[in-house]
């Protein structure tokens, strides 16, 4: 009976030991990491690279770790009798990069917290060895390895959900009414963002209303002649159309540049090829600009007529 008892504690002592041996092989490789990343960031050539190119050289080194950690890792393994050495290395490798990305994508780990992460990567470590156990039953494996899979759609909801609250939180604090349209059939909206602050004078809403065929990202001049543009802004005191319609700027130009009555609360511009509509609603300007052709006069009339202030859910559901 006691030998019976004595066993169990011996294996799970011998368990632990592994346990400990691959979180120090862990350990050791991301501080190899840290290391080769500021030496590479901190050489002669990257810091004498011109424009962007140290990006480069940082971005190229950071694809060239997970190779870096496993051949470090193996031998570090081999010399601590954690067998097989190869695949504990492969999966502690393949694990730490995955958790982090995982992670990174969901922002739960700020910037600076390089303890977080190396207890991460250990943790990687260990629950490798734990993998590659011979005696382990595989049921208890399998499903942390079904649980590990799920991180991926489960990541990728909760990033999307995490987005919309942020985007609702700064849409919520922009300091200006948040002017939006019945969008056309066949466009949606895109690009929501804000500048300035809510104490700040020059603060201002945009967007654009691209075509849903141009894509949620239109890269050709064609595409790019198609989209919309939209900014949001508050009255200033020099806007008084018709007369003078340069929205958004505390600029007063001479001559004036004078603007046509469209509908109650709403001027036209033209300059060129380029159109611009202007809606007051309140205290708030929008100013609606688009190249025509290829975007008619007739639907950026229709845009610039239903302006009105819409909740923070309008830009983030379209």
């Amino acid at each position: 009976m006691g030998a019976a008892v004595t066993e169990p504690r011996t294996v799970r002592a011998g368990q632990a030991k592994r346990a400990a041996r691959a979180v120090a092989a862990g350990v050791l490789a991301v501080a190899a990491a840290w290391v080769s990343m500021w030496l590479v960031v901190n050489s002669s050539a990257c810091r004498s690279a011109p424009g962007f190119g140290c990006l480069g050289y940082a971005l190229w080194w950071s694809y060239l770790l997970p190779v870096l950690v496993f051949g470090l890792t193996w031998p570090v393994l081999r010399l601590l009798a954690v067998r097989p050495a190869w695949l504990t290395a492969l999966l502690g490798t393949g694990i730490g990069g995955y958790l982090l990305w995982c992670l990174d994508s969901l922002q739960w780990l700020p910037n600076g917290t390089l303890l977080l992460q190396a207890a991460l990567c250990a943790g990687a470590f260990a629950l490798a060895a734990w993998f590659t156990q011979s005696r382990r039953p595989r049921w208890p494996r399998a499903a942390a390895a079904l649980a590990l899979v799920l991180l991926m759609p489960l990541d990728s909801f909760a990033s999307t959900q995490l987005a919309h609250h942020k985007q609702s939180t700064k849409l919520a604090h922009a300091g200006v009414p948040l002017l939006g349209p019945d969008v056309p059939d066949g466009y949606h909206l895109e690009g929501v963002g804000t500048s300035g602050t809510a104490h700040s004078s020059q603060r201002t809403f945009y967007y654009r209303i691209a075509p849903d065929d141009a894509g949620q990202h239109a890269d050709s001049m064609e595409e790019l002649r198609r989209i919309i543009q939209v900014v949001v802004g508050p009255r200033l005191p020099n806007f008084t159309p018709p007369s003078h319609c340069a929205a958004l700027t505390n600029v007063y130009p001479v001559p004036a540049p004078a603007c046509t009555p469209i509908a109650p609360g709403v001027w036209r511009s033209s300059r060129y090829d380029f159109v611009t509509y202007f809606t007051r609603v309140g205290d708030a300007v929008a100013v609606v600009q688009a190249r025509t052709p290829p975007v008619s006069s007739a639907l950026l009339r229709s845009i610039a007529s239903s302006m009105r202030v819409r909740p923070t859910a309008y830009f983030s559901e379209q």
